[in-house]
């Protein structure tokens, strides 16, 4: 076809380790950047300088790569950003199920889902949330009748929010429920031993309210399948911090409450602005977004109480101050100025620090390289190479200043127990491989699951680097049909709404046939017919149908988890298979249609005018013969993707089997195919000759030419 094309194609996926790769050139590319800024200087400063002209070339070469290498990095950091929306949507289903289970009516609301976040932070984001929405769920929101007393609406509203601010990402969960009660939250402190009565009534309300965010603490007398053993906001607060955000508690008793997530917009790319220092011998990077100010302190401006602890003033308020070789070391830097002493200030969420060091360098644009899990080591992230391939240490703030306080080890153990919790947590859901929701288990009736070794799931036509863009395939596919369904819960008279599910499901079963998981496809195939029907009215769109749709796509997802995590998986929820059962359209099977066409073509009213107009027009009318033996996939889904290879060609008239029963799975190994062309004979063979055998298991062919 001549002229612009219909439609243009502005995005395609892009592997992660693809980005990974592009970071680490883009990495290597700062630092050659860097060096060629130290190189130029290093000639300015020469007592036999180079011409001016040879001066000024490398002066723009210099700016020019440094230039580059920023470009670079925010693209990178641009290509890793995607819509929190996927993330979002995945809890419409969470809150549907938990509202249905625990008796409460729920306006769940989504705002900012446009708002792009790193894909690391996006799928780090689950867990807390997940954790966060059920604790509103059973104890935030009321159940109807309590809220109704209340004079409230009895529909509760929880609202999933996401924005970005200087610098920050801000993600809250929010809902107008009973609040959090900070007088009960101090008895239960009290109760618990956590802290004396008298330190508790002292404690303010925010105070208050930080301490259910500590390990083991709960106000829930019982424990429910949800939540309430105690042990989840400590966890999502830990999470949170190991993504250099924090909690936020905006609190209303009797009127909501809001958990927000704070968090730098920082991407997975390690790469980052940063002052470099010395102390003594030694070279450090110190995060630009950590330092609050660099000065030449006075020795007179240094405070002492007695003779142990130092500190500055900085803006009216008192700031510790440390000598950062010591504190790294245990030995203390030389002092090259008696009279003034360079001072850094640096503040992370655990408060500020001030750090005696012997010079201030210049800001520039780091490569992190983390430490090795072998390694561990208090107020140090990882390494960096500086300008002259010169190694320099990067400076964790957080932790410096816990290590400055005498709380490294406190905060250590702290981290390890958070993180020993997980795997002990039955209310802290972790995400399995795949990125589909967790389940607590079984449900009497539910969902079976057998594991077998990785190597022992066979996963016929696919492979490497094929899996994964088949895995990621169906999850996107998932993702927007559960949208749709509950768009379409909504408006049940929406026909467009349907044909688009009906399309999803299609898509899916089309990949999970074609791929050999041919039980799954099946049962897609089951879904798929109840759609048809409702397509043909011959059922209508109720409360029923929304529920097994739902579960259908949920038992999908924990396939699709099981599958990528080299487990067996079969559909056992009864409910569910009880359900399709009764909706399911009475189809006969290809055995006892057999009798019911014969061998010959017969073209629609419609067909055989098609026949008579591409006659007319000079084209060749062909029968053909296909046979084929499918290695993975079904024998119908061979056919109907022949008929799509073959629609290539010219127009198909005519099949036998009819195309409406190759559509239902009812087809065996071979097709006849009536179809119009203006190819010759021995270009319909050559076609099929490179194309059906190659790609669609076909044995044999043979082309008749009607004359």
């Amino acid at each position: 076809m001549n002229g612009k094309p219909a439609f243009e194609i502005d995005r395609m996926a892009v592997k992660i380790s693809h980005l990974d790769q592009l970071l680490g050139l883009t990495g290597e590319i700062i630092i050659t950047a860097s060096n060629m800024s130290i190189l130029q200087r290093h000639l300015q400063g020469q007592a036999l300088a180079l011409d001016k002209e040879t001066m000024e070339m490398i002066k723009n070469a210099a700016l020019t790569s440094n230039r580059i290498s920023s470009d670079l990095h925010h693209l990178v950091m641009d290509i890793r950003l995607i819509p929190i929306r996927d993330t979002f949507l995945r809890f419409r289903r969470l809150v549907r199920d938990l509202g249905k289970k625990k008796g409460r009516q729920i306006n769940f609301e989504i705002v900012g889902e446009d708002t792009l976040v790193d894909k690391t932070i996006a799928e780090r984001l689950y867990e807390p949330l997940a954790h966060q929405i059920r604790n509103a769920i059973d104890h935030g929101l009321e159940d109807p009748l309590e809220r109704k007393q209340a004079g409230k609406d009895p529909v509760g509203h929880l609202t999933l929010t996401a924005y970005k601010k200087e610098g920050f990402t801000y993600v809250s969960v929010g809902d107008d429920g009973r609040g959090l009660d900070a007088s009960r939250i101090r008895r239960v402190a009290v109760e618990r031993g956590l802290m004396t009565a008298e330190a508790a009534s002292a404690l303010a309300d925010d105070d208050a309210l930080a301490l259910v965010m500590q390990p083991g603490f709960s106000t829930t007398i019982e424990a429910t399948e949800i939540s309430g053993r105690g042990v989840g906001m400590d966890v999502v607060k830990s999470a949170i911090g190991e993504m250099g955000g924090e909690v936020l508690i905006d609190n209303a008793p009797g009127r909501g409450a809001t958990f927000t997530y704070r968090i730098p917009q920082l991407s997975a790319v390690n790469i980052t602005d940063a002052l470099i220092i010395r102390a003594d011998t030694d070279y450090y990077a110190v995060p630009i977004g950590n330092v609050v100010a660099t000065q030449a302190v006075e020795s007179g401006d240094i405070h002492r109480t007695m003779d142990k602890t130092e500190s500055v003033i900085y803006l009216g308020h008192i700031v510790p101050l440390f000598d950062l070789q010591e504190l790294l070391t245990g030995r203390a830097a030389v002092q090259e100025d008696q009279l003034v002493t360079p001072v850094i200030i640096i503040e992370s969420k655990n408060g500020r620090l001030a750090l005696k060091v012997s010079e201030f360098i210049r800001p520039q644009k780091l490569v992190l390289i983390p430490l090795p899990d072998l390694f561990s080591v208090h107020g140090v992230s990882g390494t960096t190479i500086l300008g002259g391939n010169q190694l320099g240490l990067v400076l964790e703030p957080f932790e410096l200043i816990a290590l400055a306080t005498d709380s490294a080890t406190e905060a250590s153990d702290d981290l390890f127990l958070k993180r020993a919790t997980v795997a002990m947590d039955e209310d802290f859901e972790l995400p399995p491989a795949g990125g589909a929701p967790a389940e607590s288990g079984p449900e009497p009736g539910g969902r079976a699951e057998v594991a077998v070794p990785a190597a022992e799931v066979q996963v016929p036509g696919v492979e490497g680097d094929f899996a994964e863009a088949f895995f990621l395939e169906i999850q996107g596919i998932l993702t927007d049909l559960n949208e749709d369904v509950f768009q379409l819960e909504k408006d049940p008279e929406n026909r467009d709404r349907v044909n688009t599910i009906f399309r999803h499901f299609h898509s899916i079963k089309g990949n999970l046939i074609m791929t050999g998981f041919t039980a799954l496809g099946n049962f897609v195939h089951r879904i798929e017919s109840i759609l048809d029907r409702i397509r043909d009215k011959e059922l209508e769109v109720d409360q029923e149908i929304i529920d097994l749709l739902l579960d259908g796509i949920k038992a999908l997802e924990a396939a699709l988890a099981s599958l990528r995590a080299g487990q067996a998986y079969e559909v056992r929820d009864k409910d569910l298979l009880a359900l399709l059962e009764r909706y399911q359209r009475q189809e006969t099977t290809a055995e006892e249609e057999d009798e019911d066409y014969g061998e010959t073509f017969r073209p629609s009213p419609l067909g055989l005018l098609l026949l008579q107009a591409k006659t007319a027009q000079g084209a060749r009318v062909y029968q053909s013969l296909i046979r084929f033996n499918p290695r993975f996939q079904e024998p119908y889904l061979v056919a109907y993707l022949i008929l799509r290879r073959l629609a290539l060609l010219g127009d198909v008239l005519d099949t036998v089997p009819p195309l409406e029963r190759i559509e239902k799975g009812l087809a065996g190994d071979s097709i006849k195919v009536l179809f119009a062309t203006d190819r010759s004979l021995e270009e319909v063979d050559r076609f099929m000759n490179r194309q059906l055998k190659r790609h669609y298991d076909v044995m044999e062919f043979e082309n008749l030419l009607m004359e």
